[in-house]
């Protein structure tokens, strides 16, 4: 999905319209974590380097399968989502401080075409949530 889609999607679904203003969790404390179902929908070009990369990881809790499900973005395109374990402790903090938000991507491992993420703890997220609810009522 090209990233002015994406922002089209924000605009339409009283989301935020650009990322920049969105939560960004890429200070806080985090675990990698491996993202599900990007053997896929991810080319060899998104794998490639290891470099960090801006991810935006998104709360989808209209699924019939799953009203936790955690999907992760890059450049507007889809890369993968959380896989369960992790998406049930990050979702509902997620949805808390608006249902999306900056993380940092760090490619795959070699030999794997895996990719990963490097995902706040559910700990140092919610702490983040509790400064932006301080923050709004001041």
């Amino acid at each position: 999905m090209p990233a002015w889609w994406e922002e089209v999607l924000h605009v339409v679904t009283g989301r935020v319209s650009r990322h920049e203003d969105l939560p960004d969790l890429r200070g806080l404390e985090t675990r990698r974590v491996a993202l599900e179902k990007t053997h896929f929908i991810v080319d060899d070009r998104e794998r490639r380097g290891d470099e960090p990369r801006t991810y935006v990881m998104r709360h989808v809790s209209s699924t019939r399968h799953d009203a936790t499900a955690v999907t992760v973005s890059s450049n507007g395109r889809g890369v993968g989502s959380l896989p369960p374990e992790a998406a049930s402790s990050i979702a509902p903090l997620l949805h808390r401080i608006g249902g999306a938000a900056i993380i940092n991507g760090a490619g795959s491992r070699p030999g794997s075409i895996r990719l990963w993420v490097d995902l706040p703890t559910p700990a140092a997220l919610g702490d983040f949530a509790v400064r932006l609810d301080e923050a709004a009522v001041v």
